[in-house]
């Protein structure tokens, strides 16, 4: 073996591993040198999330003998960085029919599968859970990819932590992204890239926040479109927020925040807290909204005594009964309008695994969601609603496996 060869795989194992591909590269002219040294150096292009050149490397290998495994692996992890999950699939699936033994390849098999909704997700988990050992035990060592791979792998792992997709979605929408482009981070940056990429993004709407500022400003004073360009050529933007502040004797420049999302959602799955509800009097301009809040404790005691007698039916998968509660309490008395819009999008949730009419549910919710808009941006509120649709969801998935097996077995008899 080449001795530039032997030197790279000693570097790459120190973890030194741009001098081990320092050494693949010269190796390429040394007459000994393996016919498929591009497939290390895609190797190490991968540890190095440079997912281009790797997959560029094991093309080329490919090329020459089409089912090299280690290549057709290893193209798949270069492909779910270039966020490329479908061809990831196909070079997994055509890795497993030459080597069905590998943990590893069930193991990206099923998260491909699970983050597509397929049902033989599991199949695949399973078998990876079934062949995994130590020799497999470190598979994500070296490989980190983004929030939705993560997802995926706690659902087949049945693991209680829910990633915060909905807050990552909802920030990285506030940039103005294409849903591309929305996809692709959180399908390929893991949490600390993706929240470095949002601050990123977060820095540079931020200056043109400014910029845009500025212009404004020195329009209201009278300076023309030249005269604003030219400024911004001469000077910093620092400068011209001094220069604004001196004339108009106030900031209207708002402070820079740092974006922190955390990973999970709260582990309190539910908070019992009460939300303020504005009462808005459209009859008269004089009258103020006043804000209502219901500080009766028997109240909070009701409203947790049949929020655990539903949930215990659901898990039973008794849905008519736990409809009956929604209802009950939708129906009842309650000045908070905070419980009564939380048990109304339940029962909304209830009635789709019933395979009622959602639409109409999610029209009556989000018209009350309208009328009060306070709502929408209480995060209490945002926290219960994403865990009642998860709770919904996994009841749903319990419910439709109870009818395939009711099904079947009505066909076996």
């Amino acid at each position: 073996m080449s001795k530039y060869v032997e030197k790279a795989i000693e570097l790459e194992a120190e973890g030194d591993l741009l001098g081990a591909l320092n050494r693949y590269d010269m190796a390429l002219d040394d007459p000994s040198c393996p016919w498929d040294i591009r497939c290390h150096m895609g190797i190490v292009h991968n540890k190095l999330r440079n997912y281009k050149e790797a997959s560029s490397c094991f093309d080329t290998v490919l090329t020459m003998d089409g089912n090299h495994i280690d290549s057709l692996f290893g193209k798949g992890i270069a492909c779910l960085g270039l966020n490329m999950w479908d061809n990831a699939l196909d070079s997994f699936l055509k890795a497993i029919e030459i080597d069905n033994v590998d943990a590893n390849i069930y193991y990206y098999i099923s998260i491909i599968l699970q983050s597509n909704g397929d049902d033989k997700a599991q199949e695949y988990y399973s078998k990876f859970i079934e062949l995994d050992n130590d020799e497999f035990k470190q598979i994500r060592s070296f490989y980190d990819f983004g929030l939705i791979f993560l997802s995926s792998e706690l659902e087949l792992a049945n693991d209680d932590n829910i990633i915060n997709l909905k807050a990552f979605e909802s920030v990285l929408k506030s940039f103005d992204l294409s849903d591309d482009e929305i996809e692709g981070y959180l399908k390929t940056l893991p949490y600390d890239e993706l929240m470095s990429k949002i601050n990123e993004l977060n820095d540079a709407y931020f200056v043109e926040n400014e910029k845009m500022i500025i212009r404004d400003q020195y329009l209201e004073l009278g300076f023309d479109d030249k005269d604003i360009d030219d400024y911004f050529v001469i000077d910093t933007i620092d400068v011209l927020k001094e220069d604004i502040i001196s004339r108009t004797n106030k900031n209207p420049f708002p402070e820079k925040n740092h974006i922190d999302i955390p990973l999970y959602v709260n582990n309190e799955k539910y908070i019992f807290e009460e939300l303020f509800i504005e009462d808005k009097d459209s009859k008269t301009v004089k009258n103020k909204s006043k804000k209502i809040k219901d500080k009766t404790k028997p109240l909070q005691r009701v409203y947790r005594r049949h929020y655990k007698v539903i949930r215990d039916l659901v898990d039973n998968n008794d849905f008519e009964r736990a409809i009956w509660y929604c209802d009950f309490i939708d129906e009842a008395m309650i000045s908070n309008e905070s419980f009564k819009v939380n048990f109304m999008y339940f029962r909304g949730l209830l009635l789709s695994c019933l395979n009622s009419d959602l639409d109409k549910v999610l029209d009556d919710f989000n018209s009350l969601e309208k009328n009060h808009p306070e709502i929408v941006s209480d995060k209490i509120y945002i926290h219960n609603k994403n865990n009642l649709e998860n709770d919904l969801k996994k009841a749903f998935k319990r419910w439709l496996n109870e009818w395939k097996n009711i099904r079947y077995r009505f066909r076996n008899q």
